[in-house]
């Protein structure tokens, strides 16, 4: 439902709104079900008017009776003087106006019973219009009169409350009742959820490849729990790659230190043809060594992450690769700020660009923002089959490995780059053009 709302603060208010008109129009109902039809404060006004008009009419000089009456007349309440009653209804008096007459005659006991008229007409519509009146939908019409001394009659046509009117006591309880529990729920929520809304932020930025300062333990018990619980996550998933760093250096230096001796101890070789055949396969497995633990180790794991802009990032790589002799673009844009580990994203595109231009001939790079950071990465290769386009990016795979070992690799470069850009919770893939040629997109949120 599109106008639910989607945070647990608005979901929790949008209950409680609904909870609290829904006791109020329970409330309504129950008052309206018990409720007389004529509100009480109404009746014993209109009456307490009628009275005091009758009062005034006995103190007042004749030629001044109409002066009075006009001066007493209201919109919602005239008088005036006429010969004869109100016509009476062809059945009993109802319940309520039983009981106006009874209200009536005690306000006024000089006047005999037989001397006071009261009709309380209802809108026509049977059952519903007696159920508008309850709930004061309509406006009731009361005719009352009062015989004077001289004969004639004292009218008065006034339009009283019916029943308790809900919209009048929705318009007065639901604000006062509402915003108040509304502002202080709302301030609670505010403070309980704030701990999840810092621990949502902390688990984004650490599956970015962020390290962060252990979260507070505050809020609610069971937001502490989880605060707790994700600190000491961290915590453990630190110290393992800190162990498994530290592992791999130490790896490093015993490989390199048998491979050097190996290597002055080919140089003396006399055969010249078994010396440069043994020194070549030194220096592949050299360089077999040295990308195969820079890809363990994964640097990007302690770079810090810091505002970069990606357009000058990617220049950097095509000034470095034009460098090299290498036929490389990158498409005109607007600067694009990014929070980033610049060196392990540099390397990333670096070994993207460096895959185009070895088996594409040029790479052309692309950087849009629209629905998420892309950077496209085209070369004018003969593309993939279908089949290899995700099996590039296993380590060691190599498509021509003759000539992958002439050139220096190995086949790592596409397993790093990937690699670096999982570190920044986005993903790589490879795809075929439509016109010719492969295409890297890397994804970053």
């Amino acid at each position: 439902m599109k106008l639910w709302p989607r945070s647990m603060a608005g979901q929790l208010a949008a209950l409680l709104l609904l909870g609290l008109l829904a006791t109020h129009v329970l409330a309504i109902v129950a008052l309206q079900y018990n409720a007389q039809v004529l509100n009480p404060v109404a009746r014993d006004r209109v009456l307490e008017r009628l009275a005091i008009t009758w009062r005034v009419l006995q103190l007042t000089d004749a030629e001044d009776v109409q002066e009075v009456l006009d001066t007493l007349s209201t919109p919602s309440g005239r008088f005036w003087l006429d010969a004869q009653p109100p016509a009476a209804h062809d059945h009993p008096p109802s319940a309520e106006e039983a009981r106006m007459l009874l209200a009536l005659s005690a306000k006024l006991p000089q006047v005999p019973a037989d001397a006071i008229r009261v009709v309380l007409d209802v809108p026509p519509g049977g059952a519903f219009a007696a159920f508008q009146v309850e709930l004061g939908w309509s406006i009731l019409t009361l005719e009352s009169a009062v015989r004077l001394p001289d004969g004639r009659w004292l009218h008065a046509r006034q339009l009283p409350l019916a029943g308790y009117q809900w919209w009048r006591l929705l318009r007065f309880s639901l604000p006062t009742s509402t915003l108040p529990v509304l502002a202080i729920v709302l301030f609670f929520v505010w403070r309980m959820l704030r701990p999840i809304k810092a621990l949502a932020d902390a688990a984004e930025r650490v599956s970015r490849g962020e390290r962060i300062a252990p979260l507070p333990l505050v809020g609610p018990r069971e937001a502490r729990e989880v605060s707790s619980a994700f600190n000491l996550m961290q915590d453990k998933l630190t110290r393992f790659i800190d162990h498994r760093t530290q592992l791999l250096a130490a790896v490093s230096h015993d490989f390199r230190t048998p491979l050097t001796a190996l290597r002055l101890r080919a140089e003396l070789v006399d055969d010249a043809e078994q010396r440069a055949a043994m020194v070549r396969t030194l220096d592949e497995m050299r360089v077999m060594v040295e990308q195969t633990l820079d890809f363990a180790q994964d640097d990007a794991a302690s770079e810090p992450t810091r505002a970069v802009d990606l357009r000058e990032l990617l220049q950097q790589v095509v000034q470095e690769q034009r460098a090299l002799g290498h036929h490389v673009e990158l498409e005109d844009g607007p600067a694009l700020p990014y929070r980033a580990r610049p060196v392990s994203l540099k390397r990333a595109v670096a070994n993207l660009v460096d895959n185009a231009v070895r088996h594409g001939k040029q790479a052309r790079l692309g950087l849009d923002a629209g629905g998420g950071v892309r950077i496209t990465v085209d070369d004018a290769g003969p593309g993939l089959e279908p089949g290899l386009l995700e099996q590039v990016f296993e380590p060691f795979f190599q498509l021509d490995p003759a000539r992958n070992h002439q050139g220096g690799g190995v086949g790592l470069g596409l397993s790093i780059a990937r690699s670096c850009v999982r570190a920044h919770g986005g993903e790589v893939a490879l795809a075929n053009r439509p016109e010719g040629g492969l295409r890297a997109t890397i994804t970053l949120p």
